[in-house]
């Protein structure tokens, strides 16, 4: 049973910093859940960064919790995140060092690839947010890609969402398309028990990740979910893939470690 009852902010004065604030307090307020907002102090906080964080969640009439921590970004986040028992995580991918080609700025890549807890990541400042309404959902052809559904599940809900189910992969091959077709039409069954609108597209011969931004786009979704890949139980990378998507996508991603979902050592898109 995915729960989302602690949401994790890192914040700074960054425009996709700030669209990830407004997106975890529309979520804080459709989960009733509790909300954490981190500032690592690297050098001086900004006198209006606290006045920027009450505004956003006066306007979403929820609360939150201020925390202010110094030193190395990344482990003050994976820091908090376990002590608050962090469901999820939700910050910009630009934060303060800059994002080049292929690259999720360096502090997000961190995080997505240490943390405990699925991470959601925005490119942008999410002006005129107010939810997700259509969520890509990529099916790949191993075992592990449907493990997303859970939280696919629960986002849309909250949300009301619709959700699109993406076939892909690179390769024309009859046996992946039959694979794919038997992992959709699964989910399908699932998301019709539970009430959810949706639809399947395919894209196959391409490369995966160019392939969900491009049918995340024609569809118009604003939430792509994915699985990362994990090397070990103590140790995570981005497949390349999900690096791929990740750092370039325009449309915020939701990244999942097939161990969340308790299956270690598991790869898949």
């Amino acid at each position: 049973m995915i729960k989302l009852e602690n949401i994790l902010v890192p914040f700074v004065d960054s425009p996709s910093a700030t669209g990830a604030l407004k997106t975890a307090a529309i979520m804080s307020r459709i989960h009733q859940a509790k909300l954490f907002v981190l500032h690592v102090n690297t050098d001086k906080t900004p006198s209006n960064l606290l006045d920027t964080i009450q505004n956003i969640c006066t306007q979403e009439q929820v609360k939150f919790t201020f925390m202010e921590r110094s030193g190395n970004i990344c482990r003050a986040i994976n820091k908090a995140e376990k002590e608050m028992d962090a469901d999820i995580i939700i910050m910009g991918a630009y934060g303060i060092t800059g994002w080049q080609q292929f690259w999720v700025g360096s502090n997000a890549f961190k995080v997505i690839s240490t943390s405990q807890c699925p991470v959601i990541t925005l490119q942008n400042d999410c002006n005129g947010f107010n939810g997700f309404q259509k969520i890509l959902l990529p099916l790949d052809d191993s075992e592990e890609t449907r493990q997303k559904v859970n939280w696919v599940l629960k986002i849309a809900k909250g949300f009301d969402a619709e959700v699109l189910i993406g076939k892909t992969s690179k390769s024309h091959s009859d046996d992946t398309k039959k694979r794919l077709e038997v992992y959709a039409q699964q989910i399908e069954t699932i998301l019709n028990r539970e009430g959810i609108r949706n639809d399947t597209i395919e894209s196959f011969g391409q490369n995966v990740a160019e392939s969900c931004i491009k049918m995340a786009q024609a569809e118009q979704c604003d939430l792509i979910s994915i699985m990362t890949e994990t090397e070990n139980s103590n140790s995570f990378f981005m497949g390349t893939y999900a690096q791929q998507l990740v750092s370039t996508s325009p449309i915020p991603v939701m990244s999942i470690h097939a161990r969340n979902i308790g299956k270690h050592g598991a790869t898949g898109y």
